[in-house]
């Protein structure tokens, strides 16, 4: 068990612009009140915790914020046993559990004090209303907001010295390393979330032109896959205004690790049409036809400097998952990008 500050600031780290169900979902696994029925909850009574938590993060959707606050809480909490706890134990022996609380609370408290954002992050979580949580193991909603208000009111009062046993500079560190493992492990399984998803392809369907009287949408040319490559099949659509060409828009039938990356739908608008919201139409125009191959979750993902594209994905009403660093073979990582934002949308 670490300190609530701890979890929020790993939270802070990985979505510093998460809303308050996805903090509430950080601290709420330790509503949990008897550490018998804790160290269930948070597998420490397993041979093989990471096991445990493999199974949890296969069922947890990327796009539920509270499921993978909870999901990343539990994640911490494994890696701190084994990095802080066990150490701590080790070193103190007799009579370790009261003296490691201590150093916790002091730990907790210094982060609380020094860290600029973390009065707003506790706002927001006491005024997020209980029915809004999702289910939590061990816990009801009450018993998660009381521990919300009291651990609010405790850190407001409280401002400790900085624990001897877990110093800032051991927090920072910790939090920065199990960030990277985190993001790299929970990757790993939104891949194999999205690869388990269904998709229906018996050949390419006609498209007509589509319009929503103001664009048309016309396919100019479909592409098959090409599997060594990571390419799935194709379509590559123009975006017209008054019969002219404005820009393009292309929809990609599966899923793989490749379009974890890169995404089921592109799109391109050229410069002298650009805000006018034609990207968002244009994806819109194409929904039927991703829904026609049993597809109701794509990603769409676009460069994390892209404003403009971010701000076509929230228009459509996609959710942000996270901001991921590409792999070095991924061939958008080839032309020059470090970073994308992965979207969910339900076309």
């Amino acid at each position: 068990m670490s300190g609530l500050m701890i979890h929020l600031m790993m939270a802070h780290k990985i979505n510093p612009n998460g809303g308050a169900l996805f903090y509430v979902g950080n601290v709420v696994p330790d509503a949990v009140s008897y550490w018998k029925d804790k160290d269930i909850t948070h597998f420490r009574n397993l041979e093989d915790r990471q096991d445990a938590l493999d199974q949890l993060a296969h069922k947890t959707e990327p796009s539920d914020a509270f499921a993978e606050g909870m999901l990343m809480h539990l994640f911490l909490d494994w890696k701190w046993d084994k990095k802080a706890r066990d150490t701590f134990i080790s070193k103190t022996k007799d009579d370790w559990f009261p003296k490691y609380r201590s150093e916790i609370s002091k730990a907790s408290s210094y982060a609380y004090h020094h860290t600029d954002w973390a009065k707003d992050v506790w706002d927001m979580m006491s005024a997020c209303d209980p029915s809004e949580y999702s289910a939590i193991t061990g816990a009801t909603a009450e018993e998660c907001k009381d521990l919300i208000e009291r651990n609010y009111k405790w850190h407001r009062e409280n401002k400790t010295r900085r624990s001897k046993a877990f110093p800032p500079k051991f927090v920072d560190e910790f939090i920065k390393q199990t960030v990277e493992e985190y993001t790299e492990w929970k990757v790993a399984h939104e891949i194999k979330y999205y690869n388990s998803l269904p998709v229906v392809f018996n050949g390419f369907l006609d498209v007509p032109i589509l319009t929503d009287e103001e664009i048309e949408v016309v396919c100019v040319v479909t592409k098959n896959g090409v599997p060594e490559k990571k390419w799935v099949p194709s379509y590559e659509f123009e975006i017209r205004l008054n019969r002219q060409p404005i820009g393009k828009v292309s929809f990609r039938v599966g899923y793989n690790e490749n379009l974890y990356y890169g995404g089921q739908i592109g799109y391109s608008i050229s410069k002298p049409f650009r805000g006018n919201h034609y990207a968002e139409k244009a994806c819109r125009l194409i929904a039927p036809l991703i829904r026609a191959h049993g597809m109701d979750k794509v990603v769409i993902t676009n460069n994390y400097t892209n404003i403009a594209s971010k701000r076509t994905c929230e228009n459509l009403g996609a959710k942000l998952i996270r901001v991921v660093p590409l792999p070095e073979w991924h061939d958008i990582y080839i032309e020059g990008q470090r970073f994308v934002n992965i979207f969910e949308w339900h076309p």
